[in-house]
């Protein structure tokens, strides 16, 4: 029976173990999908009880909103990284090249299930569809962040913006699972092109056309 108060972990030991159940959860999600993973599920791969994890979290829902937002963070401190290598490199298309390849790389970590489970509850549930929206245009602001700093910005903001997001989007779905009659892409050939492609729509911030 689901606790009615949720608990605020503050001890280390209570921290650790709500980080367990997201772990579990995410695991769990990644692998089989949000819609067939319950709580008891997610509770045995933490070991820990059921009641526990109600605990922590209202429901599956909650959980989901915590592993989503992790995902969002992780990604972000790999751009972060690669911002750091491109101060050092100063080479923009292989910085570019290098953050899709982790966008990529992750998204072909979650089972096809987990993203179109994800993908429906964009339509049926506002919050997760706001935070799913939010999350494509995050990752590419922050690409797009390093342009800016760099000296480079989009000539038609909103709309490239809007197209690289986009672009982005279905490249890492077309390459974590294939839809394309006889697909059979070369991956870096992909990620080189759709890098250069975003590359063409960005101008030095100084000029004048």
């Amino acid at each position: 029976m689901p606790h009615t108060k949720i608990r605020v972990p503050v001890q280390k030991r209570s921290i650790e173990k709500k980080h367990r159940i997201v772990e579990a959860a995410s695991a769990a999600f990644a692998q089989s999908g949000y819609f067939p993973v319950t709580i008891p599920q997610i509770a045995k791969r933490a070991g820990i009880s059921t009641g526990t994890v109600y605990a922590y979290f209202h429901d599956k829902r909650d959980i989901l909103l915590i592993c989503m937002q992790q995902f969002r963070d992780e990604r972000l401190a790999d751009f972060t990284e690669q911002l750091h290598q491109l101060e050092t490199t100063g080479d923009l298309r292989q910085t570019v090249r290098d953050i899709l390849g982790i966008l990529v790389d992750a998204h072909a970590q979650y089972s096809r299930r987990y993203h179109d489970d994800l993908m429906s509850l964009r339509y049926i549930d506002d919050e997760i569809g706001r935070f799913l929206n939010s999350t494509i245009m995050v990752l590419t602001d922050a690409i797009l962040d390093i342009f800016k700093a760099h000296g480079y910005v989009l000539r038609h903001p909103k709309e490239q913006s809007m197209l690289a997001s986009m672009l982005v989007d279905a490249v890492q779905d077309e390459l974590s699972w294939p839809q394309m009659p006889g697909a059979d892409y070369d991956r870096e050939t992909v990620i080189e092109d759709t890098a250069d492609i975003i590359i063409s729509m960005v101008k030095r911030a100084d000029s004048v056309e």
